[in-house]
Formats: C-alpha cells, structure tokens, sequence
C-alpha cells in the first residue's frame, strides 16, 4: 500500500487488516499506555478491532520509519468540542510513537509536522485542535515546536488513570489574521475599529451601557497588524454576555474563531451559559448564532427604540429596509456543565 504523507525516512498510510497486531503489542505496553489510554486501560485484540476497526469519519493510518511500524496517527473533522464551537474545516489528531525504541529522535515531531501540512495543503483545513493533558510535558512541547499554541484549559476534560484531568486546547491555524487577547496595546485602533462599526465606542443595550474599548475581548489582526475584527463580553454572575462582535472581513472565518475564544473563557471558568443581544433587523446575527447553537430565549419589546433615546445615533432602518424596534436575545448552554 503506497503511503499517503511520506517525508524523509517517515511515512503514512492507511490502516489495514493485519495491521491489529502493531496496536495490540503497542496499547498493551505499560510505557505507550502512561501516555495514550492509561496503564490501568490495557487493550485486548477485540478492543482493538472494535476502536479502530470500525467504519466511521476518522482517518486512520500507520506510521513507518524505513518501512517499519511504529507507530499510530489519526486525523478528523471536528464540530465542537466542551460545547464549544470550532470554525468550519477544524481537525483534530491523536497519535503515539508506539515503539519506544525510537522515542527521543524527533520522529513525532516530523510526523505531526508532516500531517499538519497534509490537512492544510491537501484537505484544506482551517485549523487543527489538539487537547494534550497538562501534566503531559513532552506532548505539549513537540507541538509547540510545530507550531500549536496553547489558547486555553479544557477543565476536567479526559479521565485518565482514575482521575479526570484538565487539558490544553492547543490550535495550530492556517488563516492570514492572528486572534489576539483585547489589551491597552489596542486601544487607540480599537476605538476607531468600533467608531467605524457602530458610530461610537459605546454600545447602548437593554443589559446596560458599554465602553467597548474597556471591555475583556479577543481581536483578529492582519498579518500588517491591522485590527480587522473584535469581539467583547462582559462577565455576569454565571453568564458570559457577549456585548458586540464585527469583523470587516466577510466569509474568512474571522466571526467564528473569535466566538469559539469567548466559550473557552466560559469552559475554562465554568460559566454554564452565553448570553448574546441581537436586533429584529439583523438576520446574519441571527443564522450565525442559531448555527453555533444559540436558541431564541426572549424578544424585548422596543429595547432599541428605548436604547436610541440615549444614543439617537442608532439608525431607524436596518438590514433589508426593516425597522429596528427590538431585541433578540440568545443563550446557548454549554454541554460541560
């Protein structure tokens, strides 16, 4: 069988029958278990066969040095994970060099690079997403030596050896922008990114009266620098509110990546619901949130008409010539808690 990434001395390819007694021998090994499944989670030959056997959406191949095993890697499409929405096109991977004798030698850096650039080049993926253990040191710096970084904690995310243990939600992300925390650094171009999206920095709804540029966020910047969306939310007691969310750039993405940081703030601090205000005109609020599993909880009645008595600046018509009156107000409930 011709193998699918092949680089250097390292190649890929498809699983195949017969390839059970690599997986056996390998995930029954005490040393390649305190890594991958646990030492107290040793696998039997149907265990096998039942994991990694069976038709389904992932990806699953056998890793060669000089045509020799030794090794696992697989690679899929991923919706969400802790509830929290990934951007269209994510992947995720789980792999282990499963013959100890060639740990140490930089292959499962070459083998992580090597299907990095497969998913990015060949299968066009967005994003990958990997969710080491904390405690899992030297998992976490092969990554960061390919370019992963961590972004946040997934609490009490994998049950390992008899205890759940929080994990790093690592991205290694393929996109021109990069997403970075809101901070004083900002402040002089983030003001005027919201002046040009909302008239002011202030932002007038029915919860209260914002300064965008004060708020905790996240924003996407160019690769000159240039602040090219922002998202900002304000921390209630037990809800996340996001307050506003632009970005100048259409079909890039940019929207998604910067929700999915503000429900990891939420997973990571363990607040079980987000809350998020709309109006009766925006549409594209509306299909965007819906899609990332927000639901419909309230319709305020003339919140904007009352909100433009502070702020007239808030326009009369809005998206498809209808009027704005109302607001629309979304939860989503995260499935961790």
């Amino acid at each position: 069988m011709h193998p699918i990434i092949k680089n250097g001395d390292v190649s890929i390819r498809y699983l195949k029958d017969g390839d059970g007694k690599y997986l056996l021998k390998w995930l029954t090994d005490p040393a390649v278990l305190t890594y991958y499944e646990g030492k107290d989670r040793p696998y039997t030959y149907e265990k096998v066969l039942e994991d990694f056997f069976l038709d389904d959406d992932e990806t699953r191949c056998l890793v060669l040095f000089k045509n020799t095993p030794i090794g696992y890697i697989q690679f899929y499409l991923m919706i969400e994970v802790d509830g929290i929405t990934l951007p269209t096109s994510t992947y995720g991977m789980d792999q282990f060099i499963g013959e100890t004798s060639y740990w140490n030698q930089g292959i499962g850096k070459i083998l992580v690079q090597s299907v990095v650039y497969y998913i990015e080049t060949t299968l066009k993926g967005s994003m990958i997403v990997m969710d080491p253990q904390k405690w899992n040191e030297r998992a976490i710096r092969c990554y960061e030596h390919v370019g992963f970084t961590k972004v946040g904690v997934l609490p009490n995310h994998e049950y390992h050896e008899g205890k759940w243990n929080d994990c790093f939600l690592m991205v290694n992300e393929f996109a021109t922008y990069r997403i970075q925390p809101l901070s004083c650094m900002h402040q002089k171009q983030v003001t005027k990114f919201f002046t040009e999206s909302w008239g002011s920095s202030e932002m007038v709804i029915s919860t209260g009266t914002y300064k965008l540029h004060e708020l905790e966020g996240f924003v996407a910047c160019s690769s000159t620098g240039k602040i090219i969306g922002a998202v900002t939310f304000k921390r209630h007691d037990r809800v996340i509110e996001i307050i506003s969310l632009d970005s100048v750039l259409e079909n890039q993405g940019i929207g998604s990546r910067l929700i999915m940081m503000v429900e990891l703030i939420a997973v990571e601090y363990q607040y079980p619901l987000i809350r998020v205000i709309t109006t009766n005109d925006n549409m594209r609020a509306l299909n965007f949130y819906q899609r990332k599993g927000y639901r419909i909880k309230e319709v305020i009645q003339g919140a904007v008409d009352r909100a433009r008595q502070a702020k007239p600046e808030i326009p009369l018509i809005g998206e498809h010539d209808i009027p704005i009156h109302d607001e629309l107000v979304l939860y989503k409930k995260l499935s961790s808690y």
